[in-house]
């Protein structure tokens, strides 16, 4: 059986990754075990300051239900010095104490988009991670403070500003052949399982012509 990779390249708190959510799950429920999934934080701002308003939030949140009906909550955001890197931080500690699936970063996602939540902050981000894994707050926030923790972070980030692309959510998906398709900024399921039956479809092609016609040696 041939397998297509994906890894997905995501800010917990980017609104264009939280719409592409049920795309994803939807890709990953159809392709089953022919998909190798993997999820890397690329935070933004550089981990600082967003910089901008609460206001100018909701103006782009309103944009973006244009294109995508899909309804963001614009009530986490506080000030000028909001920033992502708590919730994406806090996503990551839980990760490295074996919650290695989707739970906490999207309880970070829907507790802001959704709830209004204001996770921006270091308490509230650790509080959230908390309800979503059931480790203590002393585990998250010892692992928020592991150097090995925040080097991964920086590390995944620097993976992605190498692709050269500026908007998330950004997939790269490969095959066996060695087909590489990188994706950014996109978020319906039709055009990303497109590329995904395309590249599957190829991988599949190949075996059976080499089943049937052994490579000379």
């Amino acid at each position: 059986m041939t397998r297509l990779k994906l890894i997905y390249y995501l800010d917990v708190l980017s609104s264009w990754c939280f719409v592409v959510e049920p795309a994803l799950a939807r890709l990953r429920q159809t392709l089953g075990q022919r998909l190798e999934y993997d999820w890397r934080i690329a935070y933004l701002f550089g981990g600082g300051s967003m910089g901008y308003s609460a206001e100018l939030s909701a103006w782009q949140y309103r944009r973006n239900h244009s294109v995508s009906g899909a309804t963001l909550n614009p009530a986490w955001r506080e000030s000028l010095d909001d920033t992502t890197w708590f919730a994406d931080l806090a996503a990551e500690a839980a990760r490295s104490l074996g919650i290695t699936d989707d739970s906490v970063r999207l309880a970070l996602t829907n507790a802001a988009f959704v709830d209004g939540r204001h996770v921006g902050r270091r308490d509230e981000a650790v509080r959230v991670a908390v309800e979503a894994s059931r480790l203590s707050p002393a585990a998250i926030e010892r692992a928020m403070d592991d150097t090995a923790v925040i080097e991964r972070m920086q590390a995944t980030t620097a993976e992605y500003r190498a692709l050269g692309v500026q908007v998330q959510p950004a997939f790269v998906m490969s095959n066996e052949i060695g087909d590489t398709a990188i994706l950014s900024g996109l978020f319906r399921y039709e055009t990303i399982a497109a590329c995904a039956d395309e590249m599957l479809a190829a991988a599949d092609q190949y075996a059976a012509f080499e089943r049937a016609h052994p490579q000379p040696a």
